[in-house]
C-alpha cells in the first residue's frame, strides 16, 4: 500500500497523523483531568500538545473556548490529510490516499491478533 505513493507524502502524512493523535489524546485528558493533575501521561501529552497550540494561535478563532482548540486544530489537520495531501499527487489519488497511517495501524492489530488466535489454537 505504501509503496504507491512517494516516500515523502507518507512521512508527511503520518507526521500529520501523530500531531492529531496528539491533540485529540490532550483533548480526551482534558476532559477528565483538572490542569493541575500530576498524572505523568497527561503532563507528557500537554509538553507535546502545547507548542502545536501555541504554533496554530493565530489562525484558532477566538471564539472557540479553551479546552476545545485542541479538538479544532486536530479537525484542521484532519482536513488538510483528506483533502490537501491527494492533491499533491493528482486528483485521481483523492480516495486512495486517504487514511494511510490508520490503515497501516489496523493491518498492524489485524496480523498481531491473527497471531495471538494462531498460537492460541495450536497450542505453540
Amino acid at each position: 500500500m505504501i509503496n504507491n505513493f512517494p516516500i515523502w507524502l507518507v512521512a508527511l502524512d503520518y507526521f500529520l497523523a501523530c500531531l492529531m493523535v496528539i491533540l485529540l489524546i490532550n483533548f480526551i485528558l482534558n476532559l477528565f483531568l483538572s490542569e493541575a493533575s500530576n498524572f505523568i501521561l497527561y503532563r507528557f501529552i500537554t509538553k507535546l500538545a502545547n507548542p502545536i497550540i501555541n504554533i496554530t494561535n493565530k489562525i484558532t478563532p477566538s471564539f472557540i473556548v479553551q479546552p476545545l482548540i485542541p479538538m479544532y486544530i486536530a479537525w484542521l489537520i484532519f482536513m488538510i490529510r483528506i483533502y490537501f495531501l491527494p492533491l499533491l499527487l493528482g486528483y485521481s489519488y483523492i480516495g486512495k490516499f486517504a487514511f494511510v497511517f490508520e490503515k497501516e495501524i489496523i493491518t498492524q492489530v489485524k496480523s498481531i491478533i491473527l497471531n495471538i488466535a494462531i498460537n492460541l489454537n495450536y497450542g505453540i
